[in-house]
């Protein structure tokens, strides 16, 4: 199953730009955890509708967005994690950024069930008990 989750993550990532059809492999209450990556954040968003809402206002704020994946490695059957480079130019402001940052995408029966982002890909990896 861990290649097909794979898979799946791989499908995800092709269509992160379009949040709707990006979501069509979530399950219905999917968890988006930006609490290691966005210091403050009290909540984890619930819902296939609300990560989608938030995944949608996140991609409003730039006038071009790239995500890149840099590695995309099994952490047994059912996580998934990736590395990937983002890169965005700010709406209005036009300031850029650049980071790599890591995530844990965890599966069930075919379907995403929780993504939780980190500020690095270090820090995914260390989190699924991938570091070196």
């Amino acid at each position: 199953m861990s290649q097909e989750n794979v898979e799946i993550v791989r499908q995800h990532l092709r269509r992160v730009t379009d949040p709707s059809p990006s979501f069509d492999l979530a399950d219905e209450e999917i968890e988006l955890d930006i609490r290691p990556m966005t210091p403050g954040y009290q909540g984890i968003i619930h819902g296939k509708d609300a990560v989608i809402d938030f995944w949608r206002d996140y991609l409003e704020t730039w006038d071009e967005y790239v995500l890149e994946p840099i590695e995309i490695v099994e952490a047994g059957e059912d996580r998934v994690v990736v590395v990937a480079d983002e890169r965005g130019q700010g709406k209005g402001s036009g300031a850029s950024f650049e980071r790599r940052s890591g995530t844990i995408f965890t599966l069930r029966a075919g379907s995403v069930v929780k993504m939780k982002f980190f500020r690095t890909g270090e820090d995914a990896l260390e989190a699924a008990g991938l570091s070196e």
